[in-house]
């Protein structure tokens, strides 16, 4: 689970107040207990809130619009293997592409017709 990777992360570089976006409404909720956490990831849940304690770590929804970069390095990572970026020069052109469509702040506007 990615979340328990970041938060291991973050223990590791001793940082102690974060915000974590998630595009998982409902892993927010999970970890937020506002709803209830399925009996097969319990164990995962625990190490999770374990590594949050003493922290300040705010977890925010974005719509998947607003994560690319993270889905685009997740699924590249899958592809390849293990990858390391460093800097904007590391990225690969379509990487480059995303963080630059970013950088333009264009809103991503969800239209949907109303049901008469």
């Amino acid at each position: 689970m990615a979340l328990l990777h970041a938060l291991k992360y973050i223990d590791t570089a001793q940082l102690d107040k974060v915000i974590i976006e998630t595009d998982s409404l409902l892993l927010k909720n999970i970890v937020e207990r506002v709803w209830k956490v399925p009996w097969k990831v319990v164990n995962i849940l625990e190490e999770i809130w374990r590594l949050m304690q003493g922290k300040t770590v705010v977890i925010s929804h974005i719509f998947r619009e607003g994560n690319k970069l993270a889905d685009y390095l997740a699924n590249l990572a899958l592809e390849k293997g293990t990858v390391q970026v460093n800097c904007f020069q590391e990225l690969e052109s379509q990487g480059k592409r995303i963080v630059n469509s970013d950088k333009l702040v264009v809103p991503y506007l969800r239209i949907r017709q109303c049901r008469k």
